[in-house]
């Protein structure tokens, strides 16, 4: 019986002001490992990060990507085991569901003896899930997408690895408020303008040219205002050097950037939450710059 493991990193989207467009892989890995059964039954099997958030199997990311593939096949699944071992925190901001969900897709592809090629496996994922989160879990480093009249169009761009702070805080009842329908010509226009010299830093490394642009004024407000203690995890980390804190994707999760006492900024800004009545776990990263990794295998 066949047997495929894969592995697919966490992700960084709406980087400061390339909303839904650019997109940054992390050291924190979701791996999945999917071989066929004999009958139509699909098992399950969970374990770290999230292990117990999906108590009815059939609504798992994984199960669900397998489900997107056959839909998009017309076809019925085949009977699946699935093993998912997660490092990276749900519902953060960091791509865990897109990332397990891509997985599943990946898998039911192999399955089916490869019928479809990257790009089309990446366009069934973007139905379902935003094109900048599977596009950068796949690819890895940095990256750049858009749908363009239902035809997925993405780039990997240039990128010097760096360490990254983040710092995800627990919050059960965190909940965003709508985007408004009308934002300011101003704002708009900071983050289109930001935008190339954000390129340019992260191709050359530069974090305090980074620091610098990484502000979103569209998005992140309501994002800010949802989490407790923001802004004071904002003052801690600068106290001890961090560079620019901000959101990571559609949060709750943080960014941190500095050139040094990563691990000290990352406890610092931990402590700040706590204070507020915020939990909150910290990492010190490098960027994933390999994406999806798949070993094939035959399963006895």
């Amino acid at each position: 019986m066949k047997k495929i493991k894969i592995r697919l990193p966490a992700t960084m989207t709406n980087l400061g002001p390339g909303l839904h467009s650019l997109g940054l892989a992390l050291d924190l890995y979701t791996s999945v490992e999917i071989s066929g059964r004999t009958d139509q039954q699909i098992v399950l099997e969970t374990s770290g990060e999230g292990a117990n958030r999906y108590p009815i199997s059939l609504k798992h990311p994984v199960v669900l990507g397998i489900g997107r593939f056959f839909q998009h096949l017309e076809k019925a699944h085949l009977g699946i085991n699935i093993r998912v071992e997660n490092q990276i925190p749900l519902q953060s901001g960091l791509g865990a569901e897109a990332a397990m969900m891509m997985a599943g897709i990946l898998g039911a592809n192999f399955l089916m003896n490869n019928l479809y090629k990257r790009t089309e496996l990446l366009e069934i994922a973007a139905e379902s899930i935003r094109p900048d989160h599977v596009v950068t879990t796949v690819l890895g480093g940095l990256t750049a997408s858009l749908m363009r009249e239902g035809e997925l169009i993405y780039r990997t761009l240039p990128v010097t690895p760096v360490k990254l702070i983040v710092v995800v805080p627990q919050m059960d009842n965190y909940k965003l408020k709508p985007l408004p329908e009308r934002v300011a010509l101003a704002d708009t226009l900071h983050n289109i303008s930001a935008i190339p010299i954000l390129l340019e830093a992260l191709r050359v490394g530069d974090l305090k040219l980074l620091a610098n642009v990484v502000e979103d004024k569209l998005n992140a407000p309501r994002i800010i205002a949802a989490i407790n203690g923001f802004n004071s995890a904002v003052e801690a980390g600068r106290r001890m050097g961090a560079l620019a804190v901000t959101v990571i994707g559609d949060g709750p999760a943080l960014l941190a950037l500095a050139e040094n006492r990563h691990e000290r900024i990352a406890d610092e800004i931990r402590l700040a939450l706590r204070e507020a009545g915020v939990t909150a776990r910290t990492w010190v990263l490098p960027i994933d710059t390999q994406g999806v990794v798949i070993s094939a295998m035959q399963s006895a």
